[in-house]
């Protein structure tokens, strides 16, 4: 059977059946969309740990970040996520964050975004560069004391021209 299209279909959005044969816009998609991860993060490290956003992304905006699936009940980890090493620039998430809401994996913790992280458009004039990847860094200021891990997940929606 053919397939028909009815009307036009913006860019990013979904494709819904219409009629019989025949499609059409359904909208955007609901969610945030993700923009970067970093699996199994030691959360026991007051270390600095690379973010690396897809070298087709060269600005974004900053939309959340979402930690999820700890290995154990984050009683003790606190710190941010910062745009450069060693803490550097301004915090994009304050070292004062706590994980203590992720008591089980299947807990979700959305960390507070600084005032400046929430209208900051992120680009290599305020991101270090590794290899060309735009990154940022989970850096906590105390480890959880054990071994202790959690995924991030960086949220966002491309600005790229």
């Amino acid at each position: 059977m053919p397939i028909e299209q009815s009307g036009s279909i913006s860019p990013g959005h979904l494709v819904k059946w219409v009629t019989e044969g025949g499609v059409g816009d359904a909208g955007p998609a609901a969610g945030l969309p993700v923009l970067a991860r970093l699996l199994s993060a030691d959360f026991n490290s007051i270390a600095d740990q690379p973010i690396q956003i897809p070298n087709d992304i060269s600005a974004f905006q900053l939309t959340g970040i979402i930690i999820t699936n700890a290995s154990l009940s984050m009683s003790v980890a606190a710190g941010g996520f910062y745009p450069a090493v060693g803490k550097g620039g301004t915090a994009i998430v304050a070292a004062s964050q706590g994980y203590s809401a992720l008591t089980t994996a299947n807990a979700l913790l959305l960390a507070t975004l600084t005032g400046a992280a929430a209208s900051t458009r992120f680009s290599s004039a305020n991101l270090t560069l590794i290899d060309g990847y735009l990154t940022l860094y989970l850096s906590l200021s105390t480890a959880q004391g054990v071994n202790a891990t959690a995924d991030c997940y960086i949220l966002g929606t491309d600005l790229s021209a």
